[in-house]
């Protein structure tokens, strides 16, 4: 039968083989970065149509567009520096322009466009 101290060493073994499994592909990572900079932008892009809808203004997207290209930026950048570039690279803007093409057209057909 394992001592107290064998158990331990042998779980403590398990996790530690099993955290390493776990291990995500740095480009998977960078995918899956990219998403979520895609989601929290698109968020930030159509929470700014709808304050300058109730402020009867035009929408102020300078905060959205930095904060976004900085972060894709350094999901490229921690993805290669972990020797596995993204899938793709050099894709911000046109993702960008993806996101500002829908999310216009959103709030245009809300105001009544369209």
């Amino acid at each position: 039968m394992l001592s107290r101290l064998g158990c331990w060493m042998l779980g403590g073994g398990l996790l530690f083989a099993a955290s390493s499994a776990l291990a995500v592909d740095p480009s998977i990572k960078c995918e899956s970065d990219k998403l979520r900079l895609a989601a929290k932008y698109t968020a930030c892009r159509l929470t700014a149509e709808a304050d300058a809808a109730r402020e009867f203004t035009t929408p102020v997207f300078d905060k959205c567009e930095n904060s976004y290209l900085a972060g894709w930026a350094k999901a490229e950048a921690r993805a290669r520096a972990k020797g596995a570039p993204c899938w793709t690279e050099g894709d911000a803007s046109v993702v960008k322009g993806d996101i500002d093409a829908h999310t216009g057209s959103l709030a245009e057909s809300l105001a009544g466009g369209k």
